[in-house]
């Protein structure tokens, strides 16, 4: 999924344009933004330890709560599934988590849950994933417990009743009930 980028620190500027077309930030922002990402990682391969470093940067909450959501973006902003990040990933993933449209966001949305990798969430992935969400945001689990809002989402979206969601299914299923965004997005402001 990520592309080739030249040997030293300087970015190939055929992966600058496509990067530039692809995430719709200026050059200047995709340099300064490559510069911070190889202060962090100097091979520019992110693996899993590096990038909750990154991410912990990147958020005001303490670290417990930051660890666990960061294993779950790291997982959606892996691509290609090789355990390591690579800066067009990293660009790819944040640009469309804090820029895209709807919909491309609620794509990754569905690759943070997505935990094996199925093209379908199951109850069991979407609880781990919204209590790791209130654990970030300090909520309280016995007030509506992670369990019962899974219950409540899955008997909104989940059209089949097959116990599991489609990546159709839950994308079309948020964008019907967009008040659902706010519960189960960690990349809300």
């Amino acid at each position: 999924m990520g592309m080739k980028m030249a040997k030293n620190s300087r970015l190939d500027p055929e992966v600058l344009e496509r990067l530039m077309q692809q995430t719709g930030l200026e050059r200047e922002v995709i340099i300064a933004w490559r510069k911070q990402f190889l202060l962090a990682c100097p091979s520019g391969k992110m693996g899993r330890k590096d990038f909750y470093k990154f991410y912990r940067t990147l958020r005001v909450e303490s670290d417990e709560k930051v660890k666990e959501i960061a294993n779950f973006v790291f997982t959606a902003f892996d691509r290609d599934s090789n355990g390591k990040i690579d800066f067009t990933e990293f660009l790819g993933g944040y640009a469309i988590t804090s820029l895209g449209d709807t919909r491309a966001k609620l794509e990754y949305v569905f690759a943070l849950y997505d935990k094996d990798k199925s093209n379908s969430i199951d109850r069991k992935e979407m609880i781990r994933v919204i209590s790791a969400m209130y654990d970030l945001l300090g909520k309280s689990k016995s007030e509506y417990p992670p369990e019962k809002c899974v219950e409540d989402v899955f008997s909104l979206i989940d059209v089949n009743n097959d116990k599991t969601l489609t990546k159709e299914e839950f994308i079309d299923g948020i964008m019907r009930n967009p008040y659902l965004t706010d519960i189960i997005s960690p990349f809300n402001e």
